[in-house]
């Protein structure tokens, strides 16, 4: 009786190893591009998302190559923080819900790369993206936003922006994010 209790352990073992192994052997899946946003070839690491609910039923959303915690240093406590990227969008509703935005949902947008944070408030970066600019070409002509999971503590974003000039500007985040949420205290 022991040895048939033996033999039927290994035998479970032994299918549950060639089916795992099985599966992972045929995932021909390629892992999805999450928190980068692309641009004609280039690709911008985004490590941060901070949130930002506004007056006025706004509600900014910005993506940064910089870490949350050299973020607040730099917005808090005014340190200097060099070669940021950010791009930003001011969306028209408060609160954020799950959902697509579209084109004239968003009243502003731009991103920048190797801009400066100083004294809280960013400064001369090079504009890739504009919604107004005297570079007509850095202005895009559609582009939309979607929020697939918005929490207290998780997101996940994606956006697509078509510049006058036919570049297409992409992103995507998924992961923790800042809160700027004033309304609390």
């Amino acid at each position: 009786m022991k040895k048939l209790n033996k033999l039927v352990i290994l035998f479970c073992f032994a299918l549950t190893a060639l089916n795992c192994s099985s599966d992972d052997d045929n995932n021909t899946e390629q892992p999805q591009n999450t928190n980068v946003i692309t641009l004609n070839n280039e690709t911008y690491v985004v490590n941060s998302v901070i949130v930002e609910p506004a007056l006025g039923d706004n509600t900014f959303v910005s993506f940064s190559n910089k870490t949350e915690t050299e973020l607040l240093d730099a917005i808090n406590n005014g340190t200097q923080l060099d070669n940021v990227n950010v791009f930003g969008i001011r969306i028209n509703q408060s609160p954020l819900a799950e959902q697509t935005y579209s084109f004239s949902d968003m009243s502003n947008f731009q991103f920048e790369e190797n801009a400066q944070i100083i004294n809280g408030e960013l400064e001369d970066g090079n504009i890739l993206l504009d919604n107004n600019n005297a570079d007509t070409n850095l202005n895009a002509s559609t582009g939309s936003l979607t929020l697939e999971l918005y929490t207290t503590d998780q997101i996940e974003i994606s956006f697509q922006f078509t510049r006058n000039d036919g570049i297409i500007i992409n992103g995507s985040y998924k992961g923790s994010y800042i809160s700027m949420d004033n309304t609390d205290g």
